[in-house]
């Protein structure tokens, strides 16, 4: 898979554009006696504080705390770490353009943002048995020493969920989202997505428990 244009590439201009208005930010208020605040709780602060966050601070805050967590979200339905790298890319670089400084977006907005990428990328040139490939190899990462059988056994059952099970599965067990912050990035409510996490438990419980009694 292969975006249009390079993400990574232009996620590096806005990270050298960041970093150099931080820099002249603080040169700025070394010569000035100001500074900019840097955190949620200086923005906050009682009167005489720092001035609040500017949109290169905050976006920097941003991409620090949260790239790993989308990577790893990916990383549940790629198997390819140069996908994963352009995709999570390709959604800083929208963070970047959408951001409010006084309002920054979290953890739920980014996920959106890469599960659309990602049903972008897959009506190029993905195939559903790939992505289900790649779903399970992120299972078998995060369980201890998966027997092989074990491994044989899971594959089978998770071609059994639907694609609305499947992301709700990895949004719970991988992204570690509550049912309240997987139903805002799906859009749905937290009893659906009770109802379905349920459902796809149920399948993979009787999928799996069927291989066993047959081993």
């Amino acid at each position: 898979m292969r975006l249009r244009s390079d993400p990574r590439a232009r996620l590096r201009v806005v990270l050298a554009e960041v970093d150099g208005r931080i820099a002249r930010e603080r040169a700025h208020a070394s010569r000035t006696g100001t500074a900019r605040a840097t955190s949620a709780s200086d923005a906050t602060a009682a009167p005489g504080a720092p001035a609040p966050r500017s949109k290169a601070v905050a976006f920097r805050i941003l991409f620090d705390e949260h790239l790993p967590r989308v990577r790893r979200h990916l990383s549940c339905f790629l198997d390819d770490r140069s996908e994963v790298e352009e995709i999570a890319a390709d959604v800083f670089v929208v963070a970047w353009k959408k951001l409010q400084p006084e309002n920054p977006m979290g953890i739920t907005w980014l996920i959106r943002t890469a599960d659309n990428k990602l049903r972008d990328a897959a009506r190029r040139d993905r195939s559903k048995r790939r992505a289900i490939d790649a779903l399970t190899r992120g299972l078998q990462e995060t369980s201890d020493a998966l027997h092989p059988l074990e491994a044989l056994a899971l594959r089978e059952a998770i071609v059994t969920l639907s694609a609305r099970e499947r992301q709700v599965v990895v949004l719970t067990y991988w992204d570690e989202l509550s049912a309240g912050e997987v139903a805002q990035v799906l859009r749905c409510s937290a009893a659906a997505v009770w109802t379905t996490l349920t459902r796809a438990r149920a399948k993979l419980r009787r999928q799996l428990e069927a291989k066993e009694a047959d081993a």
